[in-house]
């Protein structure tokens, strides 16, 4: 079993659409502070989304963060169509999607 590549795209759009709100220029500081002092890049953040959090935290401090990874949570629920559920984090709806969306070999 692999990770379909369609699904990995479209998170990342859900997490770059959320990253916006910081204008284009932010969304892409965002990205080179994350590739730069965590090593993650852009399109490593599907299968490592604890490190993606973890890098929200360095970026926006522990509360900050929080409110960025909730708003990140409610667009991949509504793009996904998933269940709402209350104290689910970034990582752990990140691990949901892909848990359902895996392509057969």
């Amino acid at each position: 079993m692999s990770f379909n590549p369609d699904v990995e795209q479209k998170i990342l759009k859900c997490v770059d659409e959320v990253l916006e709100a910081l204008g284009e220029s932010g969304r892409q500081a965002v990205h080179y502070y994350l590739e730069r002092n965590t090593g993650l890049r852009r399109e490593e953040i599907p299968q490592k989304p604890e490190l993606f959090c973890k890098g929200l935290s360095l970026i926006f401090g522990e509360q900050g963060a929080n409110v960025v990874g909730s708003w990140i949570v409610q667009k991949l629920t509504v793009s996904f169509g998933l269940e709402k559920k209350s104290n689910l984090t970034l990582a752990e709806v990140i691990d949901m999607i892909k848990a359902t969306r895996k392509k057969s070999c």
